[in-house]
């Protein structure tokens, strides 16, 4: 399975970043929340579920305004 070149880049970038944070999520998620603020642009939005109130309004709705 480790055979392929692709599945051996994933897996040598995995283990680098790895050995870079020491096995802490805290860091990992924090290299993640920097990446998302130094390029907005890259990140994915999930698009509001169909019927689904967001926003102003939908606050006010859920506190009975």
């Amino acid at each position: 399975m480790r055979a392929d070149p692709i599945l051996r880049e994933v897996y040598r970038i995995k283990d680098e970043l790895d050995r870079e944070i020491g096995g802490d999520l805290e860091k990992l998620l924090a290299r993640f929340r920097a990446f998302a603020r130094k390029h907005p642009e890259r990140m994915v939005r999930q698009a509001p579920k169909p019927g689904k109130r967001t926003g102003r309004r939908a606050a006010d709705a859920r506190q009975g305004k």
